[in-house]
């Protein structure tokens, strides 16, 4: 593998913490995911960085274990926990690392007080919310003070998608993250422009993990939201203007959305300033990073600027540590 000038800023980049994997186990919550490779060291997570051509990465630190487990103190307790430890892993590098503070979301008063000191104390980049935990979606009404209080503070908040609690009941033999999680993301984004939180807080930065799942390809589809629908209000009344001008507002990483075919649904809804790189290391094996690397290089669908919009531009308007 040759050894690449690192230039990336990668907004979906995972490392395994034995904090995190220590809470988990004292919340008594399993953990389904199968990372490759852990990378709890910043060193090691430095060292593969390079390979990859990587220059700085925001660190995720969940597996779709996710942070909830029907106990609100076990949930805050994780993430203040793997938030300081979170921002003891970027205090090694701190022109190199970034980090999302996760939440104990769908604890709102626990989620308002981690955020706060997550970013008022701790210095993180932003925050982190799996689509779901314990069947409550990002975008749900129960959260709009949540909603309310990321848009006051303009936050960027990343959204990873998480294993949904029916996939066992589908008895499909193949692993969920094939196919499952970019449904997962794709609920959220329809979530957030159904219930209006698009339109009543448009200064949250949504990150939508995997080129926002099936969302460009569904784009079209939504418009159905304003012809069928059995609520009162119904969605036509409440946002006259439509889904369309919602649509465009997501930014987007490319993490295992590298090809050409998603690149190009991609970039007929998504402004060019608003597509991000996303790695997805250490959960994907290092060909299919490197290959998408590849792709998104040699792609006329990234010409001149917009291939280092796409880099490292617009993570660094998003995150200035990087500058």
């Amino acid at each position: 593998m040759s050894v690449q000038t690192p230039r990336l800023i990668d907004v979906h980049h995972h490392v395994v913490l034995p904090e995190y994997e220590q809470a988990l186990v004292r919340a008594g919550a399993r953990d389904p995911s199968k990372p490759l490779r852990k990378n709890s060291e910043p060193q090691a997570a430095i060292d593969a960085m390079g390979q990859f051509g990587i220059a700085g990465a925001v660190i995720n630190p969940l597996s779709v274990a996710g942070v909830h487990h029907g106990n609100d103190a076990h949930a805050s307790y994780l993430t203040e926990t793997v938030n300081e430890a979170l921002a003891r892993f970027v205090s090694a590098a701190p022109k190199t690392f970034g980090f999302f503070a996760p939440l104990p979301y769908p604890d709102i008063d626990g989620s308002l007080r981690q955020m706060e000191y997550a970013l008022d104390k701790l210095g993180a980049d932003g925050v982190i919310l799996l689509s779901n935990q314990n069947d409550v979606y990002v975008g749900d009404p129960r959260g709009e003070a949540l909603w309310a209080e990321m848009d006051r503070r303009k936050v960027s908040c990343f959204i990873h998608p998480a294993r949904a609690s029916f996939v066992d009941s589908l008895q499909l033999k193949m692993w969920a993250s094939i196919i499952e999680y970019p449904f997962e993301t794709t609920r959220v984004c329809a979530n957030l422009i159904y219930n209006e939180y698009m339109r009543k807080y448009p200064n949250i930065r949504w990150i939508m993990a995997h080129a926002g799942g099936c969302l460009p390809y569904l784009s079209y589809r939504l418009h159905l939201m304003e012809e069928q629908d059995d609520h009162k209000p119904e969605f036509s009344k409440r946002v006259p203007e439509g889904v369309m001008p919602y649509v465009d507002k997501f930014y987007f990483d490319t993490a295992i959305a590298g090809s050409r075919a998603a690149m190009l649904a991609l970039n007929e809804v998504a402004p060019p300033k608003n597509i991000m790189f996303g790695s997805d290391w250490p959960y994907i094996d290092r060909h299919m990073v490197s290959q998408q690397n590849e792709t998104l290089k040699q792609s006329d669908l990234f010409p001149g600027e917009r291939y280092d919009m796409m880099e490292r531009a617009n993570a660094i308007r998003l995150f200035p540590r990087f500058a």
